[in-house]
């Protein structure tokens, strides 16, 4: 399948989409993206602009871009503070990103200058495809795509709008794996909103919904970094994966979590009312180089080192709880 022809006859279709050549280099860019990055950067290495988030690009070819292909792929613009989410296409000697925009609020659409009419427009992509493209795709195709959106929804958080507890599930274990063939650390944050049975007895369960979906938005805020994920672990329990990030940078994290949450209000949608909102951080790292040092740990399989990065993270936890709530403990 070719999809070239395509963007080319229905440009505002791909506003987002980025066409490479065999070597990497940019050969095309959809209007929007073309308009926040500039016509400059035409023949320029995708290296030099774009950071491939989830799932990492090993090998930089065509080849490595293929096997990216079946999965929804997540990058950031390296001169913007602007992430990217979709499907790698490879087609001969070109790959096409068609991506759509991870954001967390109206404001960095109107910061980015990125219209609203661009969202409504690919997300309405699909449907157009079908229509303008059937000779493009094939029905194997749209099955595909379908798939992806139900894959996207299963994973998806239907509350706050991160990712649930199926897809940390998932993800730690690949993440740990990775960061193990790397010898790279990983540290997991495990949060809990504190007292949040009193706040939600006390103002209602309409309250305590928008109250984790205020603390959602928060952490995604204070993550920062854009290959940092949020995960609604369960009820009020929030996890923060951090990619090659030792102990000292995990804590400078939770430290910045938990005081962003003491010194400022949130505010929820449904009452209009300010609620000082705290939070107790429970930090666990992952540091490769204890694999040579202990055997026993080496010869775990991933899935239990997964289980035991959580046992650490989830009993850092309740020590900061015990301690005394808005305060974050971290266990190496």
């Amino acid at each position: 399948m070719t999809l070239a022809p395509s963007a080319e006859r229905f440009p505002e279709l791909f506003p987002f989409h980025l066409v490479v050549d065999e070597s990497l280099v940019i050969r095309q860019l959809g209007p929007v993206l073309l308009r926040l990055l500039g016509n400059q950067v035409y023949g320029e290495p995708l290296s030099q602009h774009v950071q491939w988030l989830r799932p990492r690009l090993c090998e930089p070819s065509l080849s490595g871009l293929s096997q990216l292909g079946a999965k929804l792929t997540v990058l950031q613009l390296l001169n913007l503070p602007l992430q990217l989410k979709g499907q790698v296409l490879v087609d001969g000697g070109l790959a096409f990103f068609l991506g759509t925009p991870v954001v967390h609020n109206l404001d960095q659409l109107n910061a980015l200058g990125i219209r609203l009419s661009d969202l409504a427009r690919h997300d309405a992509l699909a449907d157009s495809l079908v229509m303008l493209q059937t000779k493009d795709m094939t029905i194997a195709d749209l099955v595909q795509r379908r798939t992806q959106d139900l894959e996207q929804l299963a994973t998806q958080d239907a509350l706050t709008g991160v990712g649930n507890r199926l897809l940390f599930n998932r993800e730690l274990p690949v993440d740990l794996d990775e960061h193990r063939q790397s010898a790279q650390p990983m540290a997991l944050l495990l949060l809990d909103v504190d007292h949040f049975k009193r706040f939600n007895d006390g103002h209602g369960h309409l309250a305590g919904d928008a109250c984790l979906r205020a603390v959602a938005q928060r952490l995604s805020e204070l993550a920062g970094r854009g290959g940092d994920r949020v995960y609604r672990y369960g009820g009020e329990e929030f996890a923060i994966v951090l990619p090659e990030t030792g102990l000292h940078g995990a804590q400078l994290l939770a430290e910045r979590v938990v005081q962003g949450f003491a010194s400022s209000p949130l505010q929820l949608e449904e009452s209009g009312q300010h609620h000082l909102i705290t939070v107790s951080v429970g930090l666990a790292c992952f540091d490769p180089t204890e694999l040579q040092r202990d055997r026993s740990t080496a010869d775990q399989d991933i899935n239990q080192m997964a289980t035991n990065l959580i046992a650490r993270a989830d009993e850092a936890l309740y020590q900061a709880k015990d301690a005394g709530r808005s305060r974050f403990v971290s266990l190496a």
